[in-house]
């Protein structure tokens, strides 16, 4: 996850998807899964951030209330490290 503070009045996001991972369909799932999590919660992100998720490892659909977990635990600690 690569974060940028920006002089934007909103965040925006960006997520890449490894092509090692699945199929397209796999890929376009994780793809999807994360650009709600972001829209869910990017508004948090204080000053408003560019984040870029680059994700290398895929998941399976049984684990992405896991992977959310860790995305958003991630999102909260953004504003902390950019000080």
């Amino acid at each position: 996850m690569y974060f940028l503070k920006n002089g934007r009045p909103a965040s925006r996001f960006a997520v890449s998807v490894n092509r090692k991972i699945g199929n397209s369909v796999e890929r376009n799932y994780i793809k999807r899964k994360m650009k709600e999590w972001f829209r869910l919660n990017g508004s948090r992100l204080q000053p408003p951030c560019d984040l870029w998720v680059s994700m290398k490892k895929g998941f399976d659909r049984g684990r992405a209330a896991e992977v959310e977990c860790l995305f958003l635990d991630a999102l909260a600690r953004i504003p902390q490290r950019s000080r």
